[in-house]
């Protein structure tokens, strides 16, 4: 799969991303969180052209699920941007921004069994939580008791960005950069934390050493089209690649391409592919301005991913 980044109006319009949205109506309920084994990456400051922040996930899931770009709307709260998956396992929301330039992308804590991932203690915080309550990296991290599930959450605004990893018995650790870059897949990186990592899987971490041997090679002068073309990688093979293609039927694979660019100044701009049964990927990119967030596309709805 190659999916060039293009600049015509279909691909790098808002229209293209507001239409989008309207397509499907939301309904959608909070439920156990669950995240995806997929490839986190970030870089900011000097390592970008322009002390950009760039962000990106590449969502990799069993065939089979179909995926849709919502604009989700609370009373009293932000209006966010959120990448959802819909039937079967693990449905939800995948990724998002909100209207204050927050990015939150997930992924799985694959060491850690299924059944000891989730955690009822306290008030477990969620995707949809992060991105309809807080405006900045900041905000979120004082709210680090909260994330006490075994999973990983990737974190960003236009100055910031932040790996925060959590683990069984409350445990979490968090990474933050403001001029750098930083990656997380399926394994524990915070060194406090690697004790989890006796299952760690081959792909986990060849995609780790991968994405963040790509970063170093670019950087200070990282930018979008760069993150594109990482998202595109298949050095490693079809299950060990940052973009993997599945080495049979049902092994998972690559289904979503998330990625966002968050100027020093400026609109935020959204690239995005996405797959969906028995379709070739579609591509979207936008930059999503004050005017597209006025544009109210659904009028209520919640998620976990």
């Amino acid at each position: 799969m190659i999916v060039r980044r293009v600049k015509n109006d279909h691909f790098s319009s808002v229209r293209s991303i507001a239409v989008l949205c309207l397509a499907v109506f939301l309904t959608i309920s909070i439920g156990t969180v669950r995240a995806d084994p997929c490839t986190l990456w970030a870089a900011n400051g000097t390592t970008t052209q322009g002390n950009m922040t760039l962000v990106a996930k590449n969502r990799d899931w069993k065939p089979g699920q179909t995926h849709h770009l919502r604009q989700v709307n609370i009373p009293g709260g932000y209006s966010y941007l959120g990448l959802f998956a819909l039937g079967g396992d693990s449905p939800g929301l995948k990724a998002g921004i909100n209207e204050k330039g927050l990015v939150v992308v997930t992924a799985t804590a694959s060491v850690i069994p299924s059944s000891q991932r989730s955690s009822n203690d306290g008030d477990p915080i969620s995707s949809h939580d992060i991105l309809s309550s807080f405006a900045s990296v900041q905000e979120v991290i004082s709210k680090m008791d909260r994330f006490v599930r075994s999973s990983y959450y990737m974190i960003a605004d236009r100055n910031q960005v932040a790996v925060i990893e959590g683990a069984p018995g409350g445990r979490s650790s968090v990474r933050l950069i403001d001029d750098g870059f930083l990656a997380q897949t399926n394994h524990y990186i915070a060194k406090d934390l690697q004790s989890f990592n006796s299952k760690a899987s081959r792909s986990s971490r060849f995609r780790y050493d991968r994405i963040m041997s790509l970063m170093s090679s670019s950087k200070g002068q990282l930018t979008l089209d760069d993150f594109v073309e990482f998202s595109q990688d298949v050095n490693s093979g079809p299950d060990d690649s940052i973009f993997r293609t599945g080495s049979s039927e049902n092994s998972s694979r690559t289904v979503a391409s998330w990625i966002v660019a968050i100027p020093e100044n400026g609109s935020p701009e959204l690239y995005l592919t996405m797959k969906n049964p028995g379709e070739p990927f579609k591509a979207y990119s936008g930059k999503l301005d004050p005017g597209f967030w006025d544009t109210r596309t659904a009028s209520s709805g919640s998620s976990d991913s």
